[in-house]
């Protein structure tokens, strides 16, 4: 059911420019593409010829990756009113994704790194452009986006909010949600797909999933999961 939501009837250009970043795309056949969106867009929509066909399967794509990781992926928060998140992508979706999550967290400034770059982005209106962050760590970049933030939001959080590292929260979590004797494969698969599991930087759940539920231990206690 899920693939099914991925071929939706979008417009040609839709898929045009969801294509644009997926990993095959070479400038040669993004400028084919665009010829063809500008010729003959119902090939694209229809997939009737060979090259709408791989236009649409690679709009599916990039479109895919987008939701399902904007969607599963953990966002760090500071009390600045910034969210961080990372994910490894297997396309260049990096600012479709932050862009994405701008959408939904509309109040914040949002931070997403992939394993080759970064993107900063929000959709506050009170904001002035950003500042070109750069640096050669995650940690500076993040650094540097929260003092920014700092001094041009007032609406920010108590401080005391917030944990700097709150995945021991996570943990807790899973102690007291998990019961052995409720064990059920089928719906932690179904809650969380593999793609997400793999790409989505979901440390804590991987964890769980390769000890208690790959290797299939005769006991599957939280005991053994945190060891």
């Amino acid at each position: 059911m899920l693939r099914d939501l991925f071929f939706c009837s979008l417009s040609a250009e839709e898929y045009f420019n969801a294509a644009k970043y997926h990993k095959d795309s070479t400038k040669d056949f993004i400028s084919g593409a665009e010829v063809l969106l500008e010729s003959k867009p119902f090939e694209i929509t229809t997939g009737c010829s060979k090259l709408g066909n791989m236009i649409k399967k690679r709009g599916n794509a990039v479109l895919r990756e987008v939701h399902l990781l904007s969607a599963y992926m953990r966002l760090k928060p500071f009390p600045e009113m910034v969210l961080v998140g990372e994910y490894n992508p297997e396309h260049d979706t990096c600012n479709l994704i932050a862009k994405s999550l701008a959408k939904r967290f509309d109040r914040f400034i949002i931070v997403v790194f992939s394993n080759s770059s970064f993107s900063v982005v929000t959709n506050r209106k009170d904001l002035s452009e950003f500042p070109q962050f750069k640096g050669s760590s995650k940690k500076t970049i993040v650094e540097q986006v929260r003092d920014f933030a700092k001094h041009s939001i007032t609406d920010g959080f108590p401080t005391d909010a917030f944990i700097e590292d709150g995945d021991f929260l996570w943990e807790k979590y899973y102690e007291t949600q998990f019961l052995e004797q409720r064990l059920n494969v089928k719906l932690f698969r179904k809650f969380i797909p593999k793609y997400a599991l793999e790409k989505a930087n979901m440390k804590i759940e991987k964890e769980f999933y390769e000890k208690v539920v790959e290797q299939r231990k005769e006991k599957h206690t939280l005991d053994y999961f945190f060891e």
